[in-house]
């Protein structure tokens, strides 16, 4: 991204960054803190400062070609296997009706034991109600002994994003 500014080193890509996300999108620096482009490490973003986001990108011309790619709750790609939520009657229609990207960040606590730094859904929830929903559900810092934990936590925020779906 930082090329197509005409800038060839991660702090002038960060500054443009930030100077793109304050002018065309109303998001402070304040409200997040990058690193690289990964989104991983270090980086962080408020809640608020995604949902700014996420809805102002709702606007744009390319919106739709967006929100066609993104994963679909119990349908395909990443959340394609998230369907623990179906085992309540009253959640199983949110399949289909929620699209989400997600994020996964592992790394390792001082004494080298795994945890997750952070697991997000992020997108757009289509609700039983007919509303159209910005939302992101994030887990930080959780100790796992496995990637049966993180599967876990993605099945939790499944079940979390029904709960969405059906209750707003």
């Amino acid at each position: 991204w930082g090329l197509t500014k005409k800038v060839n080193s991660m702090p002038d890509a960060l500054q443009a960054e930030r100077k793109n996300l304050a002018a065309r999108f109303g998001i402070p620096s304040s409200q997040y803190h990058f690193v690289d482009g990964s989104g991983g490490g270090d980086s962080s973003a408020s809640a608020g400062a995604v949902i700014q986001l996420l809805q102002a990108i709702r606007r744009r011309p390319a919106f739709p070609a967006l929100y066609d790619a993104m994963p679909i709750l119990g349908v395909d790609g990443s959340l394609a296997s998230v369907k623990d939520f179906e085992k309540e009657p009253s959640l199983a229609g949110a399949a289909g009706n929620v699209r989400a990207k997600t994020g996964t960040w592992v790394s390792a606590d001082a004494s080298g034991r795994p945890v997750l730094k952070g697991q997000a859904f992020a997108g757009y929830i289509t609700t039983k109600s007919g509303r159209h929903l910005t939302y992101e559900v994030v887990v930080n810092n959780v100790a796992i002994s496995g990637i049966a934990d993180v599967i876990k936590v993605f099945q939790d925020e499944g079940t979390i994003s029904a709960l969405l779906w059906r209750d707003y």
